[in-house]
């Protein structure tokens, strides 16, 4: 059954354990807690941090569903710590970092790198016993084509190392039916969901556009993914892994730049809209 949580990159300007109240009154018993540089928990705490931080929230009766890293190497000593504090906390999904674009004439030769690195990964997770996601990050990233993801998966334990789905940077590079199509190829290595939505705008702010039209990220209801299709597909695929809203509602790349209180506020709302959808799809959540 899948957990829905909330990311809380944008929730950092309260305390965890008022976060974990204002969650609670929201009807969400999980967070997706950032492990990176700035985040919740610093990197190089983690070992003492991470299990304070999953006590406290347990304490007001949230879970960490998963938490979000900039994890890349598999040899890095400070990396499997997190990931061993991850695990002996309980927490069974991670997110790693991005690969970014090598650049024109650079991608076979770069698929083949990714996977080598994500076959250690996935090798690291199996000892320890966490699963890790690899995000699809429109722009220039590697994996923005879910193709290359695909690729680079393809050797790869799908229990240990998957495919972190991000249907609204899908949309953005396949809109039509090529997200889609990216998704078929990973349908048995999806193991996790980013939720957020985006319009286009040709006011000449935002992200990942053309000569005129850029990224501009919205609430739910307003943004052009298409959500029904892209739950059905989770569903014949048999998706059940962590959920997380993500509430990018702060900054140039947002509809409108909100304070904390007011992220709080349109993540509600975002759930009011979203839960019904996984109903009608058939994907079971708490």
């Amino acid at each position: 059954m899948s957990q829905l949580c909330v990311f809380s990159k944008h929730l950092a300007g309260m305390p965890l354990d008022e976060t974990a109240r204002r969650l609670r009154a929201m009807n969400l018993e999980a967070i997706d807690l950032t492990v990176r540089s700035g985040g919740h928990v610093e990197p190089e705490l983690a070992t003492q941090d991470l299990p304070a931080a999953a006590a406290l929230l347990h304490h007001e009766g949230v879970r960490i569903a998963m938490i979000t890293t900039a994890i890349m190497d598999a040899t890095d000593a400070q990396n499997e710590a997190i990931l061993r504090a991850a695990a002996q906390a309980g927490i069974h999904y991670y997110k790693l970092g991005y690969f970014s674009y090598a650049g024109f004439g650079t991608l076979r030769k770069q698929r083949q790198e990714v996977a080598a690195r994500l076959a250690d990964l996935a090798a690291l997770n199996k000892e320890i016993g966490i699963k890790g996601g690899y995000h699809n990050h429109s722009h220039n990233f590697f994996g923005a084509n879910l193709a290359d993801i695909a690729y680079a998966l393809e050797n790869v334990d799908p229990q240990w190392l998957g495919l972190y789905f991000d249907p609204a940077h899908a949309t953005i590079e396949g809109g039509s039916s090529a997200w889609m199509m990216g998704l078929d190829l990973l349908r048995e290595r999806t193991i996790m969901l980013a939720v957020k939505d985006f319009y286009w705008t040709n006011d000449g702010s935002g992200y990942a556009g053309g000569r005129r039209h850029k990224v501009r990220f919205c609430p739910l209801s307003e943004g052009n993914v298409p959500w029904p299709r892209v739950l059905q597909c989770l569903k014949e695929s048999h998706f059940d892994g962590p959920i997380s809203l993500h509430s990018e509602y702060q900054g140039a790349y947002s509809f409108r730049d909100l304070t904390t209180n007011e992220v709080f506020a349109q993540t509600a709302v975002d759930r009011e809209f979203f839960t019904p959808l996984l109903r009608e799809a058939g994907i079971e959540f708490v």
